[in-house]
């Protein structure tokens, strides 16, 4: 039976070649941006990150162990990340806070 929603404690960002980063805080996140919207290298290490969600929405294994696969093959992609889902902050003119 499927979980509805598997929430990480600290959520993962992610900074994609083109575009703003993204903040991935679930497994169903993950696995929807791994099945549908993942546009580059599909290798091993993608492969295991989707099985691994695949195998935590089912408590086969651990939410956390599905969060490592999934910053794993982010990595391997030449995609940065940042664990604790927070990116480096730039104060722009006025004291207003863009993503650096």
């Amino acid at each position: 039976m499927l979980n509805p929603e598997l929430v990480w404690m600290t959520p993962v960002t992610v900074r994609m070649k083109d575009g703003p980063p993204q903040m991935f805080a679930s497994v169903n996140d993950v696995l929807d941006f791994l099945e549908g919207d993942w546009a580059i290298h599909r290798g091993s290490k993608h492969n295991r990150a989707v099985q691994t969600c695949r195998r935590a929405l089912n408590r086969m294994t651990p939410v956390a162990i599905a969060r490592e696969a999934f910053i794993d093959a982010c990595r391997d992609a030449g995609m940065s990340t940042v664990a604790d889902g927070l990116l480096e902050r730039k104060t722009g003119a006025g004291g207003q806070h863009s993503l650096a």
